[in-house]
């Protein structure tokens, strides 16, 4: 069987690259219509670029407005980076199952 700990990060990388791949292609199809991305926050104010940072943190770093040009290809690597741990933890749920 696979474990609780192994389901959970499988999860959670397909929930990430789910959501980092919408981002890309919402970044994409408004820099693709204009030279200015028109991507509003859940309150309809208009965001001007991406937030980096450790949130509710008291030692906690924001980035506040990456240029969306930066964004993209940070939003890409993030992808890759997250479709390469799915890979190793799919590995690591075959070794799972066949232990079992």
């Amino acid at each position: 069987m696979i474990s609780k700990e192994t389901a959970t990060d499988i999860a959670y990388a397909y929930r990430e690259i789910e959501t980092a791949e919408k981002l890309l292609t919402d970044i994409a199809a408004t820099m693709d219509k204009s030279s200015h991305v028109d991507i509003r926050d859940a309150f309809g104010r208009r965001a001007d670029g991406l937030q980096l940072g450790i949130p509710t943190s008291d030692t906690g770093r924001t980035l506040y407005q990456v240029p969306w040009p930066l964004a993209r290809p940070i939003i890409e690597a993030h992808i890759a980076a997250k479709k390469a741990a799915l890979s190793a933890l799919n590995e690591k749920a075959r070794f799972e199952l066949d232990a079992a």
